[in-house]
């Protein structure tokens, strides 16, 4: 089982991958607490499909979901989810409008509250408040925003600068999924929580997710495109392989049997 803080924060990752329905909280909040596990591990297998860099990218918040939970683990996640779910985190991450789910980051807020002091001036940690990442984005977009280019934040936490600038890119009237948006940060879960965020805040196809101190890597956002690329042609070989298995299974089956076409006989003879 993962130690610290990889948990709370994981599941509140894979919680804010739900739309919120009527009775999505309270049906997820009924749930044994193994479904429950078994629940948020398949999230991150679908957003593999929808969008397999980004889950990729967003594997130390999810992955300890694969090891079988003992009792404890499994109530654990449970614990997390109601108190999640009881303030409010659906109206937040999981709302039909992605502006509105653009407003908040509910997972920056859960990893600066649980990090420790210490380690949080280990790695420079400053929580940037959403007033001011909301008046950078202004100051650095401008009034007439372009219609696409590429924002980088090399120091991004959890996202909360490039969360405002797409917010503001949006209310100008910009296509979100026309820019790049290149975040990275030393600590890997701040670097996967901006890859779950971009999935939340629907940051498009063009994302860039990197983990390296950039005094070291000043070019990372070169190592995550040739990430990105062997990610997805990765996925392309899987999809390949999924529908070729699925079309011989067609064959081996032979054709399903037409309306009021009586079945085989059972065996024997008459």
């Amino acid at each position: 089982m993962p130690d610290g803080i990889r948990v709370p924060v994981g599941v509140v990752a894979s919680l804010a991958q739900f739309a919120e329905t009527p009775g999505t909280g309270a049906a997820l909040m009924a749930l044994a607490p193994e479904t429950l596990w078994r629940l948020l591990e398949r999230v991150w297998a679908v957003r593999w499909i929808e969008q397999p860099e980004l889950a990729a990218w967003a594997a130390p918040l999810h992955e300890w979901l694969m090891i079988q939970p003992s009792p404890r683990q499994a109530r654990s996640v449970v614990a997390v989810t109601h108190a999640a779910l009881d303030a409010g985190l659906l109206r937040l991450t999981g709302a039909q409008d992605a502006q509105v789910r653009r407003e908040a980051d509910p997972l920056g807020a859960v990893l600066t509250t649980l990090r420790s002091k210490g380690a949080r001036q280990a790695n420079a940690e400053e929580h940037t408040p959403s007033e001011v990442a909301e008046l950078l984005a202004r100051l650095t977009l401008g009034r007439d925003p372009l219609a696409s280019g590429s924002l980088c934040e090399p120091t991004a936490g959890t996202g909360g600068l490039i969360r405002a600038a797409a917010s503001e890119a949006a209310w100008a009237g910009r296509d979100v999924h026309t820019f790049e948006w290149a975040m990275n940060d030393v600590d890997p879960l701040a670097a996967a929580s901006c890859a779950s965020n971009a999935l939340t805040w629907d940051l498009g196809p063009n994302v860039l997710v990197g983990c390296a101190d950039v005094l070291i890597t000043p070019d990372w956002p070169s190592t995550a495109r040739k990430e990105r690329a062997q990610i997805r042609a990765q996925h392309a070989r899987e999809v390949a392989d999924a529908r070729a298995l699925a079309g011989l299974r067609l064959l081996m089956a032979g054709p399903a049997p037409t309306v009021g076409q009586a079945s085989p006989p059972s065996g024997g003879r008459d």
